[in-house]
């Protein structure tokens, strides 16, 4: 059986990339490629497929699927290889926004743009999961750079369950805490919020936390206690998908500040709960919402307070929302993602 194997600088359950790479890996197998997953960091998986990088065996018939998003080892070992290479760009997050919070991070993201310069002429095929991060490469020189969309779909083992009718409105994010993401702007608003509207409210921040961020998360705590908001705004750390479908069935409202996002899958999950989006324009966020949802460019939280309100009070603009929601979820369901990874092997083998 022909061998495909993926490549990354980390693998992490629940992680955006982790999560695309177990689909192409099924995919693969569906075209009857078998292949392993191969990362420098391997964080807490138990799957046995998944390896550390160094224990790839070589072979000059295998191909070889590198996922980039930040600085490794791991793009040094892949280039000494003959092997036909397939590059996936998920993006770099700009180093500035870790600088005053963890430096090795900030350096690890500012190596990983510039090493990003010399992958040019180095695969035998590019993809980038969104135009934006097409428009990057192509900025960079890359050339005949395709999409490779990334229809994440969850898990449909999780019943769904009736919404509880309460006074109190939960308003969710999801994403990694990290200042890119901007959780201490969606505290803003929750003390916005609390001041002008109503403290009926509760704002879960999901996502996982790394220790090196810990003089960020330091910071969202001490603005909890400034605002007077730790019965209002909870910080959940790491969901397991039965804990993170639970939240999303709940939730009344789906609010992002993040000011840089590669393609920003939980909109999609957002989506597909049909919970009405309130989104900051960051990055790819636009070209992922494409017309749905509500999207702004300006951080004015008095004026987020009143528009989050008439989204979770005015049943007409809810529903509003919902549809262009739909109508775009349709979209993502439309994409061959399928087709497009099966021309890529079919050109490259």
């Amino acid at each position: 059986m022909k061998e495909v194997h993926q490549f990354s600088a980390g693998f992490n359950p629940g992680d955006a990339i982790s999560n695309q790479m177990l689909e192409i890996r099924n995919h693969l197998k569906d075209f009857e490629y078998k292949g392993d997953i191969f990362s420098e960091n391997i964080g807490a998986s138990k799957l046995t497929f998944v390896k550390k990088y160094k224990t790839y065996n070589k072979s000059s018939k295998n191909i070889l699927f590198y996922h980039h998003s930040i600085h490794s080892n791991v793009f040094d070992f892949l280039r000494s290889f003959r092997s036909p290479r397939v590059l996936i760009y998920h993006n770099v997050t700009p180093h500035h926004f870790f600088e005053s919070y963890d430096l090795k991070m900030s350096y690890l993201l500012k190596k990983g743009r510039e090493e990003l310069e010399k992958m040019n002429e180095k695969f035998n095929f590019v993809f980038a999961v969104s135009k934006f991060n097409q428009m990057e490469l192509e900025e960079l020189g890359f050339r005949n750079v395709e999409i490779l969309p990334i229809t994440y779909q969850l898990s449909e083992r999780f019943p769904k369950i009736e919404k509880s009718k309460s006074k109190i409105k939960k308003i969710i994010f999801v994403g990694r805490i990290t200042p890119n993401k901007k959780q201490d702007d969606l505290i803003r608003l929750a003390f916005a919020y609390k001041s002008m509207i109503s403290d009926q409210f509760q704002f879960y921040l999901a996502g996982f936390n790394s220790k090196e961020l810990y003089l960020y998360r330091e910071e969202l705590e001490r603005m909890l206690d400034f605002y007077d908001l730790r019965k209002n705004v909870l910080i959940t750390g790491f969901l397991s998908d039965l804990e993170l479908n639970s939240l999303y069935q709940e939730a009344d409202a789906f609010v992002s500040m993040s000011e840089h996002e590669g393609f920003c899958v939980p909109l999609i999950e957002a989506m597909i709960y049909r919970i009405p989006i309130l989104a900051f324009s960051g990055g790819a966020v636009s070209e992922t919402l494409n017309g749905a949802g509500i999207l702004f460019k300006e951080k004015n939280f008095p004026n987020l307070a009143i528009l989050l309100n008439k989204i979770l009070t005015d049943v007409s603009f809810q529903n509003q929302i919902l549809t262009e929601q739909d109508l775009r979820l349709n979209e993502f369901k439309k994409m061959d993602y399928k087709s497009v990874l099966r021309k890529a092997l079919e050109i490259i083998s």
